[in-house]
């Protein structure tokens, strides 16, 4: 056992033969391409299907906001952004891909994997400045109220109405290999959506949604990684939310 030992570290190297030498070092260099691989994605405790029935960018005051927007306008503020560390790539869309329904106007709505759950009808929104989550699903996740961090901040919606969140909690959100703690906001209100993930998971992410293609792309160190839309998911939700079932912020 001990003499193992020592070849897997790389000692005692000069008395193997060079066939012995050879497939030790593929079996190193294999451990070495595992170690590098992207994640494995979690065992799902369960699948979230349909529910039917504060912002991450200047934070919740008019004050906060108004020294974001001067802090841009002020040009020694600009290009101090620490180095992102999003490997360089170049993303491109099929413009004829036939897996696509054409023509549509479809809403881009995917399914990810949220704290281990199999979490179904994700909106993707570049047009929300927070991610949210609701409460019957956050419900369905098996997370119980006392995880929730209390916090009341007000969300305006598309009709200048404001909704109040019940509280904050931050979860894995696992995409095709990336795993990245995201902070939602939970909203206690019927929605034909389960999540939305808004700009700051969007951008966390390095991802380029389209709506057109319906996809969202995004680099990892292992290449360009994507996750296709649900059309039939995307209809759905549309009907549900036109039926008065679910009530839009």
């Amino acid at each position: 056992m001990e003499v193992n030992e020592l070849l897997k570290k790389g000692y005692l190297r000069e008395y193997l033969s060079d066939k012995t030498r050879n497939r030790l070092d593929g079996e190193s260099n294999k451990q070495i391409a595992i170690t590098d691989a992207p994640l494995l994605p979690p065992k799902h405790d369960r699948v979230i299907n349909v529910i039917s029935g504060g912002s991450e960018i200047s934070r919740i005051t008019h004050s906060a906001a108004k020294r974001n927007t001067k802090a841009f306008k002020n040009p020694q503020s600009k290009g101090n952004a620490t180095q992102s560390d999003m490997p360089a790539c170049t993303i491109t869309f099929i413009t004829n891909d036939n897996s696509v329904s054409t023509p549509h106007h479809d809403a881009l709505v995917i399914q990810l994997t949220v704290a281990n759950c199999l979490m179904k009808r994700i909106l993707i929104d570049n047009g929300s400045s927070t991610n949210i989550l609701y409460m019957q699903a956050y419900k369905e996740l098996g997370l119980d109220k006392e995880g929730l961090t209390r916090k009341s901040i007000p969300l305006v919606g598309f009709s200048g109405k404001v909704k109040q969140s019940i509280g904050e909690v931050t979860l894995p959100v696992y995409a095709e290999g990336v795993n990245k703690h995201t902070k939602f906001l939970v909203v206690d209100c019927a929605s034909a959506y389960n999540a939305i993930m808004g700009r700051p998971w969007v951008h966390d992410m390095g991802a380029i949604p389209s709506t057109l293609h319906q996809i969202i792309k995004f680099p990892t160190p292992w290449g360009v990684k994507e996750i296709a839309g649900e059309q039939e998911s995307s209809r759905s939700c549309y009907q549900t939310t036109l039926k008065g079932k679910g009530q839009q912020l």
